[in-house]
């Protein structure tokens, strides 16, 4: 396939707009580090490795001998599975108490290592079965048997988080945790962002609870690799709390075939039509080898491995091409494994999903659709090719696909991977960690206070305070506690913040076919819609949310290439005050201002378009079906709101132009994934000054329940954005004039802008024995079982037994509107400030005030 994608390049026509080789390497040695010569480990490297280990394994072992913590940061296919395995056998063989734990960000990779351990096991005269694995896919009966048998633990951290830290009160799991003497986590840099964040919390909860049962406060050694991390010991200090040694790219040995990478260009829309056309080319001309294309949409996956298998299919005897994501079974990832390392596939098209370090010698060919979402993954996908001979990589894409960023293709190569963000500082973050801490001491019987034999992110005292049962708690961590309930290691999954996931299924008592997010649901699952699921289409039948059930999608067999896409519409509210904004973010000129700020985000679903153009609305489709309808998400966030009262930025469709533009632009600069990101350019209500403003907004915000900030650089670099912005537009030539025209406008505006106090509402104080209430009629949202249901309607406020409480008027499925009280604190404002109003409230004398002009 190398050569055939050389060749189909040279001589097809394809444009090809740049392309450049990477030469490949011989290996460099060093001996084997002298406190394993002696030992079984270090008879089985001299056996396996005559010339001795790649320099880096040798180095990163002798670190590793003198007891140091070691990130192990150098190129994929580089061997560093190899060194903690060796040292985690080396200890396992001087002491049969000591246990590790290995931490695989994915069930695919880890189903993957497991086998590489197992094999290692045995080459060592131990049986396979000292080394387990638990993750999701491990039935919960099973999983003490494996605790009890297992020296060398694989987990992946979810498991970690629902299961084991959820039973430390059972003998079994107190001794492995006490017994835990090796820490290794692999793929280190995808522990960053809310998964990271979280992962943080949870590697400090489990050192707290070994401390505990040890009654010392010695830590576990720690192991990290990644191929992909800017500043590997800074990130790995603020991931663990503890000192990292780095071992990088300089001492890297490892042997590297050569590749070749290459920009092929197509008209804009037709990135679907060439990927396809190059695979199939490929699969018709290499008769040895195998492809994989990277593409970013799971949908999409979906379409273009159908697409491709459907014009291949009389070529071969079984299926050629296979879609892979995340959202499948476990025994649906296994068996495209298989089939991709027997051979019986010749190609594989994936999300991110495959991108992390599945060792699959047969990959000679890699594509990708557009840019990757940063540079981390580039790397990983690169270095999914070419790993036991020649590899190509190819980008598909615009011909300004790199110019339209100020880069070309090489020099992109070139750059250095982003930072790692990690926000431990986010309250909702830190609140669920703070109840999952909470039982975890009481399950150890330990004293209610922090324990610090850690070092705990910096606020987290106060809100552990607030997290523990019977807490003086805010009433902004509602929403939060029901999702966590009373099983918070559950509740609370370490891959988003503050969410509920849905279960995808046939019939209410199937098993689950796959899960995914609210964000996502409300683009991949809504109802009417099409779903694509191992290339089968399913028509999204209705959601199910009843309470004290977890929610689930329920779909039907679908016709095969009916297409539908989402119509979603973001309404923001803020105010530009003291109380919201961030740091002092505010910037203000005569005729605007830039500021960071605390804001509520609401995203509605209101119906479909289908593959005809026709749009389908909910409020129609209701009419004669009540499953038929709007679905929403409501939270709460930060981002930057740009406000500027000119005529000239008043036009609704230039301003959307130019708030996509910008988000875009600022996500690749910041090589932010794009669902973290979110834009909108309408439907903003923003009170500064004690008066409304919206007609004239943009804004950019995090797409994260409780923000982690990614949008606080766009409001420090805003400047330079827009450099960028214009640098973009220029060299794309279907550029609007007007759109570039504005973009200049408000860069000179905002270079105008200065410093200055956030904004004052002009209000006075509530009169005595008075409260702040949404007045009767006002639409507002209810949160059931930690996630938003249908909008409600206010009836009047009440008290029942003490706390406010609210009467409210659900409209039904079926049948006729009922009424029933709900707590005063799970109900926020719609999305829509029109259709709410606050009045003030005496719950002694039920009489209401109307609150001064500004206050509300």
């Amino acid at each position: 396939m190398y050569d055939a994608v050389r060749n189909l390049l040279k001589t097809s026509g394809f444009s090809v707009i740049e392309a450049f080789e990477i030469e490949g390497r011989a290996a460099r040695f060093a001996p084997i580090p002298k406190f394993l010569s002696s030992s079984e480990v270090g008879a089985y490297l001299n056996q396996e490795f005559h010339g001795g280990l790649w320099q880096h394994q040798a180095q990163a072992l002798e670190l590793l001998g003198r007891g140091n913590n070691v990130v192990i940061s150098t190129g994929t296919a580089s061997g560093k599975s190899l060194i903690f395995r060796a040292l985690a056998f080396h200890r396992i063989l001087l002491d049969s108490s000591s246990r590790v734990v290995v931490f695989y960000p994915q069930l695919a990779l880890a189903e993957d290592q497991l086998r590489g351990w197992r094999s290692m096991a045995r080459s060592l005269g131990l049986s396979g079965y000292l080394v387990g694995r638990i993750d999701g896919s491990v039935k919960p009966a099973e999983r003490e048997d494996i605790l009890q048998s297992a020296r060398v633990l694989i987990m992946t951290p979810d498991v970690c988080q629902a299961w084991l830290m959820s039973r430390l009160a059972l003998p079994v799991v107190k001794e492995f945790v006490g017994s835990l003497t090796t820490l290794i986590m692999d793929e280190a840099h995808t522990l960053e962002g809310v998964f990271g964040s979280n992962f943080s919390f949870l590697v400090r909860r489990l050192i707290a609870a070994r401390a505990q049962v040890t009654n010392h406060e010695h830590h576990p050694q720690m192991i990290a690799a990644t191929a992909t991390i800017a500043n590997p010991s800074e990130h790995l200090r603020r991931l663990t709390g503890s000192e990292f040694t780095v071992v990088d790219h300089e001492a890297d040995g490892a042997k590297q075939h050569e590749r070749w990478v290459a920009h092929v260009g197509c008209p804009p829309g037709d990135e679907l039509t060439l990927a396809r056309q190059l695979q199939e080319a490929v699969l018709i001309h290499g008769r040895e080898g195998a492809f994989i294309t990277f593409m970013d949409s799971r949908k999409g996956v979906e379409r273009l491995a159908m697409s491709t298998e459907e014009d291949v299919k009389e070529l071969f005897d079984d299926a050629a091409v296979s879609p892979y994501r995340a959202g499948y079974t476990p025994d649906e990832r296994r068996q495209i494994e298989q089939q991709l390392r027997s051979g019986v596939l010749r190609g594989i098209v994936s999300t991110s999903a495959l991108e992390l370090g599945i060792d699959v010698p047969s990959l000679a060919v890699g594509f990708n659709l557009g840019i990757p979402p940063t540079r981390k993954a580039y790397r990983q996908r690169l270095g999914r090719v070419g790993r036991t001979g020649p590899g190509a990589f190819v980008l598909i894409g615009t011909p300004n696909e790199f110019r339209q960023y100020g880069t070309s293709l090489r020099e992109y190569h070139d750059l250095s991977v982003e930072p790692s963000y990690l926000y431990l500082n986010n309250r909702f973050m830190q609140f669920a960690h703070g109840r999952c801490l909470s039982e975890e001491r009481e399950a150890l019987a330990a004293s209610g206070s922090l324990p610090r034999t850690v070092e705990w992110p910096t606020g987290f005292d106060e809100t552990y305070r607030e997290a523990q049962p019977g807490g003086d708690r805010s009433r902004e961590f509602d929403a939060i506690a029901e999702i966590g309930g009373d099983a918070p290691h559950f509740g609370y999954p370490l891959r988003n913040i503050g969410e509920r996931s849905f279960q995808i299924k046939l019939h209410d008592n199937d098993d689950s076919m796959g899960e995914v997010n609210q964000s996502q649901a409300l683009r991949e699952c809504y109802p009417g819609g099409t779903y694509y699921h191992n290339m089968q289409a399913y028509y999204i039948a209705g959601w199910q949310t009843r309470t004290f059930q977890q929610p689930y999608i329920r779909v039907r067999r679908g016709t095969p290439g009916r297409t539908t896409r989402p119509r979603i519409t973001t309404w923001l509210n803020s105010t530009v005050t003291s109380q919201d904004v961030i740091d002092g973010h505010l910037r203000r000129g005569a005729h605007g201002f830039l500021a960071e700020c605390q804001m509520m985000i609401t995203e509605r679903v209101e119906g479909y378009t289908d593959g005809q153009g026709e749009f389908h609305s909910y409020r129609e489709l209701q009419q004669t079906n009540p499953n038929m309808k709007a679905k929403f998400r409501n939270f709460r966030t930060t981002g930057v709101v740009l406000f500027v009262d000119q005529d000239w930025f008043g036009q609704g469709g230039v301003r959307r132009q130019f708030s996509d533009v910008l988000r875009e632009v600022f996500a690749h600069r910041g090589s932010l994934s794009p669902q973290d990101i979110g834009s909108t350019a309408s439907k903003i209500s923003i009170i500064g000054d004690g008066q409304r403003v919206g007609s004239r907004c943009v804004a950019v915000f995090d797409q994260i329940y409780g923000s982690l900030r990614f949008t606080e650089q766009l409001y420090i670099e805003f400047e330079s954005v827009l450099d960028q912005v214009l640098s973009a537009l220029a060299v794309d030539p279907k550029s609007e004039v007007e759109l570039l025209r504005v973009v200049e406008d408000v860069r000179k505006e905002v270079g105008n802008f200065t410093s200055t106090s956030p904004f004052s509402i002009k209000a006075e104080e509530l009169p005595s024995g008075f409260e702040q209430v949404f007045a009767p009629g006002s639409r507002v949202c209810y949160r059931e079982s930690g996630t938003l249901s249908e909008e409600v309607v206010i009836v009047e406020p009440a008290i029942i037994d003490g706390p406010l409480m609210y009467r409210v008027e659900v409209q039904q499925q079926h049948g006729p509107a009922i009424r029933r009280y709900v707590p005063a604190s799970l109900v926020e404002p719609s999305a829509d400030s029109d259709a709410w109003e606050y009045r003030w409230w005496n719950r002694q004398t039920q009489t209401y005030e109307d609150p001064p002009n500004g206050s509300g």
